[in-house]
């Protein structure tokens, strides 16, 4: 029957009587219950503090090609630095990031735009590598344009530092045995479980390195043996043979891409954007098992993270901390380091995000966690975490960023902790009290970081 007849034989039988009025009524305050609460966007409060944990820019590969070459069939392309150094367009890059955090910061009042009132106001701390610190340099050109390099406080040369290295540095002591179980016991005690569940990426990082199988002294990727190590140097634990090279070949061709070489040089013109993302999975794979694994994330960032902690503390509380960055008043906090210390630090949090073009928890040069510290008008305070850091192609053209053109920025929740506001704030005591269950004293060297 069409429903043209239907509906006028429904409204004759229909009589709005008192008790079927009260039954809408009812149903609908039902579906209003039902309907999932959004709570009222709040102010934005007054920004008191950001503290930034950037990776360095674009450097070169820390595998030699020589190194590389064994599971590629085509030599891999010359670099113009030596290993593991930072490029100019990796300098270049962490200008423009520099830039963009002037460009937000003064927008949001933490900054006044005059580099010179500004100086005084930020604080600047690296790892004593060159491309640490040549990173930071080139973040502070863009942020303070115009000024004297900044004052880098950094350890001297050859000195392991125990804030980016503490397991290296020997002031972190973990149960290396204990390391290598918990990250037995995500993948079933079984590392031959990762590569059956990874092979569509493996098959599409073979592919990308040709086939090598016959030729001497070269071998396809995934007939390593795999296996669950203790970790070695500033490792807690390892994950050796098929995902660790996977790890450092994946690295090398995103490395290609975003320093800007010609396609027909990236991954020897067969590897494309939407290819590399599929293999962004396996970098992914190994930070996760290795670096966010919790005890190893402890192990590797509880120092850090309890100086940060007592950063933001001071922030909040006033008085003074011997253990916080820089001196009391300062607003911006620059901790150059490297993409283990921001994954391990978004261990200790639960903390994941994705980007455009990425896989979970990228971790791209020149990419930063990012903690903004506000206050409400009522007084109380609270922490955004943010992971900020250019797009794949924004790193590999760089152009120029500002507010109407700005790098990737993801908002992220941390479980238990967030609260369901647009800017998912962590009420400070929550953000402390989270910290407080997940550094591990053992792991902290007290003083000046």
């Amino acid at each position: 029957m069409p429903s043209s007849t239907i509906m006028p034989c429904f409204l004759r039988s229909f009589r709005l009587t008192s008790s079927s009025l009260r039954i809408l009524v009812l149903l609908s305050l039902s579906l209003l219950a039902a309907a999932p609460a959004v709570r009222a966007a709040e102010p934005e409060g007054e920004l008191k503090l950001v503290i930034v944990l950037a990776r360095h820019g674009v450097r070169s590969p820390l595998q030699t090609n020589q190194i590389l070459g064994k599971y590629a069939a085509e030599p891999w392309p010359e670099w113009s630095v030596k290993s593991g150094l930072l490029t100019p367009h990796g300098h270049q890059q962490m200008v423009r990031m520099g830039e963009y955090y002037r460009a937000r910061y003064v927008a949001a009042g933490l900054l006044t735009g005059d580099p010179a009132k500004d100086a005084p106001a930020v604080f600047f701390r690296a790892n004593n590598e060159p491309r640490t610190m040549e990173s930071a340099i080139a973040l502070a050109a863009g942020l303070l344009p115009g000024t004297p390099e900044p004052n880098l406080h950094t350890l001297p040369k050859g000195r392991i530092d125990p804030l980016y290295q503490p397991v290296k540095a020997g002031t972190s002591k973990p149960d290396r045995d204990l390391a290598v179980a918990a990250v037995l016991g995500r993948i079933g005690n079984d590392p031959a479980n990762l590569t059956l569940a990874y092979r569509p990426e493996f098959d599409a990082l073979q592919r990308v390195l040709g086939p090598v199988s016959g030729q001497p002294g070269k071998t396809p990727v995934i007939e390593l043996p795999g296996a669950v190590a203790r970790g070695e140097f500033d490792h807690t634990v390892a994950v050796q043979g098929p995902v660790r090279l996977a790890m450092q070949i994946t690295d090398a061709l995103l490395l290609e891409y975003t320093e800007g070489m010609p396609m027909k040089d990236v991954g020897w013109g067969r590897l494309d954007s939407a290819t590399l993302t599929q293999l962004l999975k396996l970098h992914s794979l190994y930070f996760d098992l290795t670096q966010s694994t919790l005890y190893a994330a402890q192990a590797q960032a509880s120092n850090l993270a309890d100086h940060v902690l007592q950063t933001l503390q001071r922030t909040v509380r006033g008085g003074s901390a011997e253990g916080a960055f820089g001196e009391s008043g300062q607003k911006f906090v620059l901790i150059s380091g490297h993409d283990t210390n921001i994954i391990n630090f978004a261990g200790l949090l639960g903390a994941h995000w994705y980007l455009p073009g990425t896989q979970q928890d990228p971790l791209l040069p020149g990419g930063a966690l990012v903690l903004e510290l506000r206050q409400h008008s009522t007084g109380g305070y609270f922490v955004r975490v943010l992971y900020v850091s250019q797009t794949l192609d924004q790193i590999r053209h760089l152009p120029p960023l500002s507010l109407e053109h700005p790098p990737a920025i993801a908002p992220i929740f941390i479980p238990g902790c967030s609260e369901n506001t647009p800017g998912l704030e962590v009420p400070f005591a929550k953000f402390e009290a989270l910290l407080h269950r997940t550094i591990d004293p053992q792991f902290v060297t007290p003083g000046v970081p």
